[in-house]
């Protein structure tokens, strides 16, 4: 049985900022989805993606009924690809989870097809009845390559590839999992708060985030209602640290620019708490987060908070691409958690 993609259909959940067009679901950050309930033993899905080098073509993680599968680097512009086969006969939850980031591409779903081995046609089920009641906090995380979990696949340092990234590695990924959160991710590798990694002003997470996805459509605004996180974690800087160090008039915009910012969160987000953490690859930089959110907090914000990460101990650790290393990832994930239950938040 074929079935057309469809937004508001009660039988496919999406997650994440997710572009709905032509009778396709465009998803784009770390850590979008689809998942659907299905009634047979095979699913094949029609995948669009870009013009991609080799280097920056997408991953996805397949789930079925809540345990890993496989994993899925989409190689073809349009194709059809299958999702799932061989399944036993009966109910399958399916989770596609996409786990690079959008700034490298996208994954357009359209056609997806349900079969049973035994010559019936499968069916999609309503999945809503899963999800009457979902009482989990809800998580934004917005940063750079380290949310985005670059690297953390790869050789201590090796050629840039994005098959070493994988979100749900991530100390987002992580924290995730292990508290059991509803999280969203908004991070762009380079990117930073007033200039990119190179010093480029261009390329900031502040001009991308008012968008659903910049790098593919860049008129189509969030829509903030659709997703209301209870946390807003900012691992924001890295990219900025080293030209503010050395340039003040980098530093001064990045103070700057880092309170607006904060101040948009808070206008898009009323009643989030937004935590600021910044250290695991930027030593000494985190004072002057926390200048920020001294000044906010003295001009009346509320619901701010702030957390020094440790820089990343490569020693005992070992690093990934030149990036935190899983072992990093996974002591900033419980250094994040402990802060937020000490502070009442989770």
């Amino acid at each position: 049985m074929d079935y057309r993609i469809e937004k508001g259909s009660n039988k496919l959940r999406f997650g994440g900022r997710i572009i709905y067009r032509d009778e396709e679901a465009v998803l784009g950050y770390n850590g979008s989805f689809m998942e659907f309930l299905m009634e047979g033993t095979d699913a094949a899905l029609r995948i669009r993606t870009g013009d991609n080098a080799i280097v920056n073509e997408p991953g996805l993680r397949i789930y079925v009924d809540n345990k890993p599968y496989k994993d899925m680097v989409i190689s073809k512009m349009d194709g059809r690809y299958s999702v799932v086969s061989g399944l036993e006969a009966g109910k399958h939850l399916v989770r596609i989870v996409k786990i690079t980031e959008a700034a490298m591409s996208f994954v357009a779903f359209s056609l997806l097809e349900i079969e049973n081995a035994a010559g019936k046609p499968g069916t999609l089920l309503d999945i809503d009845t899963l999800y009457i009641k979902d009482t989990r906090k809800k998580a934004l995380f917005i940063g750079d390559s380290i949310t985005c979990g670059f690297g953390v696949l790869g050789e201590p340092v090796s050629e840039y590839t994005i098959r070493d990234e994988d979100s749900e590695l991530s100390y987002a990924g992580v924290l995730t999992q292990k508290e059991n959160l509803n999280s969203e991710w908004v991070s762009v590798s380079g990117y930073g708060v007033f200039v990119e990694y190179t010093g480029d002003p261009e390329n900031i997470l502040p001009k991308v985030f008012p968008y659903t996805n910049y790098f593919y459509d860049k008129e189509l605004r969030e829509d903030y209602s659709r997703f209301q996180p209870d946390i807003v974690i900012v691992n924001l800087g890295t990219n900025d640290s080293g030209p503010l160090m050395a340039d003040k008039n980098v530093l001064y915009g990045f103070k700057s620019r880092y309170e607006s910012f904060l101040y948009t969160l808070r206008m898009a987000y009323k009643e989030a708490a937004i935590v600021c953490v910044l250290g695991t690859l930027a030593p000494g930089v985190y004072k002057y987060v926390q200048e920020v959110i001294d000044k906010v907090q003295a001009q009346g914000f509320e619901k701010i908070y702030g957390l020094e990460l440790p820089e990343h101990d490569v020693k005992n650790d070992g690093m990934a691409a030149e990036h935190p290393s899983k072992i990093t990832h996974e002591k900033d994930a419980d250094r994040i958690a402990a802060f937020l239950k000490k502070e009442g938040l989770l």
